[in-house]
């Protein structure tokens, strides 16, 4: 149940491509936390795009244009161990090369950041929600 929020220079990606990219990463998020790709479990799942003109986006010192992508990654703690989050950074990593439209030899210019979230800093709906709710959700659970 990771919320993600990627930050990127406009037009990093194309509109089609940020659904795309949307949809991979809600698989690969929920497959290396080990979660039920349940429509109910992907829906707990968000991603938020925050695109920045090019001019704004800054690294080195300097506004180079290149599009530098950062992601924060948060997930509950004890979700992923440091296997499954190498899996994540590797998987994440090459779908941002393919939906940016990177070749195999292009170096893909992103971080990626995880914040292991305590499960009592967790709350949806009024309430705070656990890993254990997530691997075991009730039955026709309705979508968020």
């Amino acid at each position: 149940m990771p919320l993600l929020y990627l930050h990127c220079p406009e037009n990093t990606f194309s509109a089609a491509a940020k659904e795309a990219l949307a949809d991979e990463l809600t698989t690969i998020a929920l497959a290396t936390e080990q979660l039920p790709d349940t429509p109910f479990v992907r829906s707990t799942v968000w991603l938020y795009i925050h695109e920045y003109p090019a001019a704004t986006v800054y690294h080195g010192g300097k506004s180079a244009g290149t599009r530098v992508i950062s992601l924060e990654v948060n997930a509950f703690a004890g979700g992923h161990d440091n296997a499954s989050k190498q899996a994540l950074i590797q998987q994440f990593t090459e779908a941002f090369r393919h939906h940016a439209g990177l070749t195999d030899a292009d170096r893909v210019p992103v971080y990626i950041l995880f914040r292991d979230v305590p499960e009592s800093n967790w709350g949806v709906f009024g309430t705070t929600i656990t890993l254990h709710d997530l691997h075991h959700p009730p039955a026709g659970a309705a979508v968020i």
